[in-house]
């Protein structure tokens, strides 16, 4: 073999291992900002879920723990703003149609309240797992009050952006919860 030829070999095999070493760095990467990354490419909006989450950083070094409580904290705020909104809307609403998508949408969000009250209590407890177990209830309560307006005689939806809101923040906690539970970050 020629000097060129080992200088080659050399040269690929030092490459491959530069690259090993950045890839491992890299996904062992455990900055808030790598595991915030992580949950919101997983997220339909990144914008709204990164915003989300640095928006309520309570420190720099945040862990997964402390991300899962945002998002706990995060969704159960929505949801019961949402719920406050919905009786509102009920109250004053006189379609038929809009009365019964409004009255499914107001027992969904009820649902999801109670599931992340459960979830927050049990987060604060360090019982990670029946806080998980409680959000699991969730996406599908809150994916009733979206589908009802889409429903024949499909009435105007006036929770579209908290429904947006509220799917994103429920699939955040339960990607975070996903994490903190099986001991991934």
């Amino acid at each position: 073999m020629s000097d060129s030829s080992k200088f080659c070999i050399y040269f690929v095999l030092l490459a491959l291992l530069g690259s090993f070493i950045f890839i491992r760095h890299a996904s062992c990467d455990d900055s808030p900002q790598a595991l915030i990354d992580k949950i919101c490419r997983q997220m339909e909006e990144y914008a709204f879920c990164n915003n989300t989450f640095n928006q309520n950083l309570k420190s720099p070094n945040a862990d997964i723990t402390a991300l899962t409580q945002i998002t706990v904290e995060q969704t159960l705020n929505i949801a019961t703003n949402t719920h406050t909104l919905i009786t509102g809307l009920l109250e004053k609403a006189t379609d038929p149609a809009v009365k019964n998508a409004l009255t499914t949408c107001e027992n969904a969000y009820h649902v999801v309240m109670d599931s992340f009250q459960h979830a927050a209590t049990a987060f604060f407890e360090k019982d990670y797992n029946s806080m998980f177990q409680s959000e699991k209830s969730a996406p599908r309560a809150q994916a009733s009050c979206t589908t009802i307006f889409n429903t024949p005689p499909n009435p105007p939806n006036p929770i579209t952006d908290q429904n947006t809101h509220a799917r994103i923040l429920i699939a955040m906690a339960i990607v975070a919860g996903t994490d903190l539970t099986s001991g991934h970050s």
